[in-house]
């Protein structure tokens, strides 16, 4: 007999396999939780809970609950409610309360039915990481998926059952769930590119990009709940009764520098080459062609307004800055400067915002500890445009926050490397958060960009009231020259 070879596992199988692992994984968590349940309780003298043990926990639930929120019309009570209604489990904490106090309890205690309290953000409770034995790598993870999984979506309906992907358990399922986006890209619609392409467009100054031709993306979706919170807040904006501030968010990671022509060596070892500029260059021309739109519109509710508090997502995060299309040239190498981080760090920068925010607007907030100040009617909307290359490290933790925090309106633009899996991986766990909250919008670009196109969709999606119109997105004056758009590359 000749030698026998074993087969080769499929990528299929090897999905299959992961998928399987992971499911053992969280039997096995919640078996030994069952198992130390059903033996304490025969310590006890019975194994089934009877109706006035049941009431008892509920009493003691309630005890609990009095504690920590005082009663029904307290300011921090009727916070906690209108976490419960913005995270959208209020019918799910309701039935645990009534048929399940002791696992209603226990959620009290660990935090979840609360708004995160700003002593947890400081001191970075919920990035604490988990056993390798859990399918969740921090506690920021656990807990939000718990709420997913337990909360409807925006249209009332259940989401099937999710599972976080671990980078390294689930490798061939993010590489695989990768490949399925890339498949779907299309060409933009020949008509629309050729009004909205731009011989200034960043990729055509780059003498190292052999191809001309813009690459094909994945259409964006924006769903019906996407739409109906734009809607209200347009209709609140028009009747005087709310107001919209906006600030930008600039990721500053090493991710941003890296050079496609040099090869990029992704999380499978695996080191692909992309005809196409470096991230900084190309949202440097994204973010000028924003401002001259952004200001204008910000100027229509404050018209002194000349420029875009700005900051940078790093792991400091302290210090924030104009942008303005009249200094661009200046502000932009001297303030927009990579740290040097491998991943982006989205929580310091958002609590540096809010903070800032909240002390700008102090005369319309309210303190209630231990969750720091929270808007009031009489405070504005914070429209807030966020543009990101990498992967953020915390991004749980930063869809928790936003889920729990209904004054802020996001508009995420990721920018990624052509055809690549980790990329279109990230891009679709943002379409995840944006189908969870509605007050979030994503926009995924790669490759060889028609920025004019870009801008007209994001400024829509930034201002839901006085967008530019096509023929101003289409003025030439908002390009760069050509002597500034490479001209601070920075490769590594």
């Amino acid at each position: 007999m000749g030698d026998s070879k074993p087969p080769q596992a499929t990528s299929t199988t090897l999905a299959i396999v992961e998928e399987k692992l992971e499911e053992t994984i969280r039997q096995k968590e919640d078996g030994e939780v069952s198992t130390l349940r059903r033996w304490f309780s025969k310590l006890g003298g019975d194994s089934k809970t009877t109706p006035q043990k049941k009431a008892l926990i509920m009493a003691k639930a309630d005890s609990l609950m009095y504690k920590r929120w005082g009663s029904p019309g307290s300011p921090t009570y009727e916070l906690v409610m209108k976490y419960w209604l913005s995270t959208r489990m209020q019918k799910h904490w309701l039935f645990l309360h009534g048929q399940h106090p002791r696992q209603f309890r226990r959620n009290l205690e660990r935090g979840y039915m609360e708004p995160i309290p700003v002593s947890w953000i400081q001191s970075r409770h919920l990035a604490r990481p988990l056993p390798e034995s859990s399918p969740y790598e921090t506690e920021a993870q656990k807990r939000l998926y718990y709420l997913l999984n337990n909360s409807t979506l925006p249209d009332g309906s259940r989401h099937p059952t999710l599972l976080p992907l671990h980078s390294t358990r689930n490798r061939i399922t993010i590489i695989n769930r990768g490949n399925e986006r890339i498949a779907s890209q299309v060409p933009i619609d020949p008509h629309k590119l050729a009004s909205y392409k731009s011989p200034r467009d960043v990729f055509h100054s780059d003498p190292q990009i052999k191809s001309h031709a813009y690459s094909p993306q994945v259409p964006t979706s924006v769903s019906a709940a996407r739409t109906q919170a734009l809607q209200e807040l347009a209709d609140g904006i028009r009747a005087g009764t709310d107001r919209l501030e906006t600030m930008l968010l600039l990721d500053v990671s090493d991710s941003m520098t890296q050079n496609p022509h040099a090869g990029i060596r992704g999380p499978d070892g695996v080191t692909r080459f992309h005809d196409q500029p470096s991230h900084i260059v190309l949202v440097k021309n994204l973010v000028h062609r924003c401002l001259h739109h952004m200001v204008p519109c910000a100027q229509k509710q404050t018209p002194s307004q000349t420029s875009i508090e700005t900051l940078a997502l790093n792991s400091t995060a302290t210090l924030i800055f104009p942008l303005s299309p009249t200094t661009f040239a200046h502000d932009w190498p001297a303030k927009v400067l990579p740290d040097g981080g491998t991943q982006t760090q989205l929580i310091p920068s958002f609590h540096t915002l809010k903070t800032t925010f909240h002390s700008q607007h102090r005369n319309t907030t309210t303190l209630i500890p231990p969750f720091g100040p929270q808007p009031t009617p009489s405070t504005p909307k914070l429209s807030l445009l966020i543009f990101l290359a990498g992967e953020a490290a915390d991004m749980d933790e930063f869809e928790l926050e936003l889920l729990g925090e209904p004054w802020v309106y996001v508009t995420i633009v990721l920018v990624g490397m052509e055809n690549c899996p980790f990329h279109h991986r990230r891009a679709g766990e943002w379409e995840r958060v944006a189908r969870f909250n509605p007050r979030v919008g994503v926009f995924e670009v790669s490759g060889r960009v028609c920025e004019r196109w870009v801008v007209e969709e994001v400024i829509g999606s930034v201002f839901p009231v006085g967008a530019p119109g096509r023929e101003e997105v289409l003025r030439g004056g908002f390009d760069l020259g050509g002597e500034e758009v490479g001209g601070d590359v920075r490769f590594e």
